[in-house]
């Protein structure tokens, strides 16, 4: 029994840990990611297969492939998913807006410069 007291004696509990960051409900990064802002990595991958497989050959390759499939309605879904990954997607009308504030610059600016060559 006394050896029993002497090992509760030397147990202590373990101190009560502080969730570490911020509390229930806050974070560090209140807007978010930006509406329409790429992932890089993402981006960058794709851009690299699309360098690569954007040749005639493979592509006259790949839709040879998809006339060899026997079902017509699975053929048919085929090409269409196949067109989906080359035509961009349209813009929605905040990109189209910063599109079109771009090129009013871009036109405004090119105008400048020429002005400025002719005089």
């Amino acid at each position: 029994m006394a050896e029993k007291k002497k090992i509760e004696e030397g147990i202590k509990k373990a101190p009560v840990k502080k969730k570490a960051g911020l509390p229930k409900g806050r974070t560090n990064n209140p807007n978010g990611r930006p509406k329409g802002s790429k992932n890089k990595v993402h981006y960058d991958v794709k851009k690299a297969i699309a360098e690569k497989v954007c040749t005639d050959e493979y592509v006259e390759g790949i839709f040879k492939d998809i006339d060899d499939v026997f079902d017509k309605e699975k053929r048919a879904k085929l090409k269409i998913e196949l067109v989906k990954l080359f035509v961009p997607r349209p813009l929605n009308d905040d990109e189209q807006k910063d599109s079109d504030i771009r090129s009013a610059m871009y036109a405004k600016l090119a105008g400048e410069i020429t002005k400025e060559t002719e005089d």
